[in-house]
């Protein structure tokens, strides 16, 4: 019989008869050659094994340098995935069954084998050998190929407990780190509490697999730190054993935001396509109609089904030659489009004039497969040109004339009054708390008001006046008179602003409530030979209005050189706060908050400015100034930042204190608030438990549920609320009830006269009632003096924060001065 194997034995025995008796055993097979290599101790054995083209080892246990079961464990730790049998003269069946335990592939005793008994061990040890070896590259290769994939793949066992996943799903998890194996959704949200939400609706979908017995499909949303989310469609395949008992789950999870970018795209252009004010017209490649839209149908007459695989050339008007449409078909050929006007032809015989661009669709190959023609009714066009020109000029809601127009007629002016000798100005009106009233009664009765006020301002003016509404509560006169001087223009432009206020003052009444209005007025006067525009005159009076709005409104201001260098300032201050949020300029204050026992139980922080050439800047200066840019945002979320960062440092020291922020009604309006908050305590670690975020009552006049909806959100993770200034708003009392709040702030200006003003002390009783009714906890801002404390301590609960108590310092100093406590 011819060899049908060959195999290359690294026979490790010390006594030689041993070894000549399995050379002689071995020899005695005649389909089966045997290249034997013969060591006699576990060192010299040791060295044979780097040898890599071996197939078998044959091991004696009784060796000069090694014996027993180490010699197993070391010879399988040297001779890797290779063969091992155990050739001994041991006949102990238990200690065989050790030897197979240590990895050892047979046990065969000495004396009691023959040759053929012999072969087959060792043809099945590398039988065996081989193909556990191919099942490890097999298995080495899954595992590459699994975790190549940009998809989630994890395996889990018959009670959801993780057994692998892929490196993408524990990135994705933020697994990496974490020793997920044998542990189910529930209990790694503990690890990762950011992706909590989504642990606990793989859970609860794994077990509807599990109860349906099929593969199913869901489609699950997976948050991301920046407060976007990734769409995933998860496939679970549930695996039984054959008794119905649950064996494991296979999960396999593709990011398809994608194809629903990808079909949202389609049904956009589907719907562009349906609604599209322009016909649109496509063909094949043979120019055969092949869709048209409504546009289409409105334009022409002709249903989609009247022209579907006809030739547009049932439009044609029949003004145009032959080299007309070559020249058409020749631009479309060497440019892929054609545009320019066209008379057509509708249905009803109707010649119309159209702008039409046709465009050859071409594939990877460069082929044309469709033309696409778009095209306009210009006589439609033409009206509306005409309407949009007239809407241009005039504001909508008042019938008043725009920006635009106002600003055209001020320029004339400016000519002529130059020309003729005549004086002209500008008086710009903002209607004092106008945006209060829209917002708490609803924008349908401040239009009406404005219309009202329109009425009422441009009954007031002469013939020869302009009345412009610039904005949504601003309105602007252009002035001209004949007068002896400047200084006497000026008197008649002061006492028409005074008359305007006056009107404004008689009260509206709208829907039989009665309105009393104010404005404040800003007043720029032309001088003659200073080459000043249109726009550099109502900048000017834009300027003075500003003036009069932040000296309290209600009054009127004459514009003034120097105030041009107060905006000027305003802007590079805005440019310096920019530079020192990014640069580090800002220092963290914190004031302390005292319960009644002089104990320190939270404290609000504050933000100072230290300049690097103006020195310290106070937040009265600069706040402002934030809050009429983003900047407030940029710069709440510095606060954000450096609280939840003492914070952790607080936790990790055992000390357990609420730090308050204080949070601009622009940046919670935001649609990423909640995302930067939960952002900002994972990345400090801090608790959310010992977080305050203070809030105006301003914010609830805008839209009530996303803020209910917000902080309801954050106050589920444990985040306190505390309202600020409360008692100075328009509707907190009607809107507290709805709110996750957990403390309320009583404004320093109601504790100041408190101790011997009768009003004032009222209101603090009442709001303390309130607090008690609703068990919300209460702090008194401003308390300066022992009599303001006593008059507090004597009618309830109160946390103290004040000068009494401690000022604003350095978070640094702040933190010492806590822990020397």
């Amino acid at each position: 019989m011819p060899n049908t194997g060959s195999y290359r034995i690294l026979m490790v025995e010390d006594d030689p008869g041993d070894a000549n008796l399995v050379r002689q055993a071995l020899r005695a097979s005649r389909d089966v050659h045997f290249e034997i290599i013969w060591s006699t101790t576990l060192t010299e054995a040791k060295r044979q094994l780097q040898d890599g083209s071996l197939d078998v080892v044959l091991l004696d246990l009784t060796l000069p340098d090694s014996s027993g079961l180490d010699t197993v464990d070391a010879v399988r730790q040297a001779a890797g995935i290779l063969p091992l049998i155990v050739l001994t003269g041991n006949d102990d069946s238990q200690f065989a069954l050790r030897t197979l335990d240590c990895g050892a592939q047979d046990y065969l005793v000495k004396g009691r084998f023959e040759t053929d008994g012999l072969v087959r061990a060792i043809r099945y040890a590398v039988s065996r050998g081989r193909l556990e070896q191919r099942l490890a590259e097999t298995g080495m290769h899954l595992r590459t190929l699994i975790n190549a994939l940009p998809d989630i793949v994890c395996f889990k066992d018959g009670e959801g407990r993780w057994l692998e996943a892929n490196d993408f799903d524990l990135k994705l998890f933020g697994l990496e780190h974490v020793d997920y194996r044998g542990k189910k959704d529930s209990e790694l949200a503990v690890y990762q509490d950011f992706y909590k939400e989504s642990f606990l609706a793989c859970e609860a979908s794994d077990e509807k697999a599990w109860q349906a017995g099929v593969i199913t499909r869901v489609e699950e949303d997976i948050p991301r730190p920046d407060g976007s989310s990734r769409t995933f469609e998860i496939i679970k395949i549930p695996l039984f054993h054959d008794d119905g008992r649950r064996k494991g789950l296979v999960v396999v999870g593709r990011d398809i935001d994608e194809r629903k970018q990808a079909e949202a795209r389609h049904r956009l252009s589907t719907r562009v396509f349906e609604t599209a004010g322009e016909a649109i017209m496509v063909t094949d490649a043979d120019a055969n109609i092949i869709a048209v839209n409504p546009a289409f149908t409105r334009i022409t007459g002709y249903t989609e089904a009247e022209v579907q695989g006809k030739n547009p050339r049932l439009l044609n008007s029949g003004r145009y030659s032959k080299s007309f449409w070559a020249a058409m078909w020749r631009a479309l050929q060497n440019k892929g489009e054609w545009a320019g006007e066209i008379w057509n032809r509708r249905k009803n015989g109707e010649m119309f004039l159209e702008w039409e661009t046709i465009s050859a669709v071409r594939d990877e190959r460069g082929n044309v497969t469709q033309y696409i023609a778009v095209f306009a009714d210009l006589s439609e066009i033409r009206r509306a040109q005409e309407a949009a020109e007239k809407l241009a000029w005039r504001d909508p809601l008042t019938g008043l004339g725009n920006r635009a127009l106002f600003l055209k007629e001020l320029e004339q002016t400016l000519i002529a009054a130059s020309r003729e000798g005549r004086f002209a100005g500008v008086l710009l009106l903002n209607l004092d708390r106008f945006k209060d009233i829209n917002e708490a009664r609803g924008l349908a009765i401040g239009d009406e008001l404005l219309k009202t006020v329109a009425t009422r301002l441009l009954d007031a003016l002469s013939d020869d006046d302009l009345l412009a509404r610039l904005d949504s509560d601003e309105f602007a006169v252009l002035l001209t008179r004949q007068a002896p001087t400047q200084e006497a223009f000026g008197r008649e432009a002061l006492a028409l602003a005074e008359k305007l206020r006056a009107e404004l003052r008689r009260g509206f009444e709208v829907e039989g409530e009665l309105m009393h209005l104010d404005a404040a007025v800003g007043i720029a006067l032309c001088s003659e030979g200073n080459g000043e525009t249109a726009i550099d005159i109502l900048r000017q009076a834009d300027m003075a209005m500003h003036r009069a709005k932040t000296e309290g409104g209600g009054r009127v201001v004459f514009f003034e050189t120097t105030m041009g260098d107060a905006v000027k300032e305003r802007f590079k201050l805005e440019g310096e706060l920019r530079t020192a949020i990014a640069e580090g300029q800002l220092k963290l204050y914190l004031q302390p908050q005292v319960d009644s026992d002089g104990v320190q139980v939270g404290a609000e922080s504050l933000v100072r400015w230290q300049h690097p050439e103006r020195g310290l800047i106070m937040p009265g200066v600069f706040i402002p100034l934030a809050e009429a840019t983003d900047l407030i945002v940029a710069l709440d979320r510095w606060m954000l930042g450096s609280v939840c960062r003492i914070l952790a440092e607080l936790d990790g020291e055992g000390r357990s204190i609420r730090l308050s922020v204080n949070i601009s009604p622009r940046h919670f309006e935001r649609s990423d608030f909640v995302g930067e908050i939960k952002r900002q305590l994972m990345l400090s670690g801090a608790d959310p438990t010992h977080l305050v975020l203070e809030v105006t009552e301003g914010l609830m006049i805008g839209n009530l549920e996303d803020v209910v909806a917000k902080m309801t959100i954050l106050s589920t993770m444990g985040i306190h609320f505390s309202m600020d200034d409360f008692g100075t708003g328009y509707s907190s009392l009607a809107y507290l009830k709805r709110l996750p709040i957990h403390e309320i702030k009583i404004d320093k200006s109601f504790i100041q006269d408190a101790p011997t003003d009768p009003n004032d002390a009222a209101l603090v009783e009442t709001i303390l009632a309130v607090a008690q009714h609703l068990s919300l906890q209460v702090v008194a801002e401003g308390v300066e003096t022992r009599a303001q404390s006593d008059f507090l301590k004597a009618r309830g609960r109160v946390i103290y924060q004040g000068y009494l108590y401690g000022k604003p310092e350095p978070a640094e100093s702040w933190l010492q001065r806590l822990r020397d406590q």
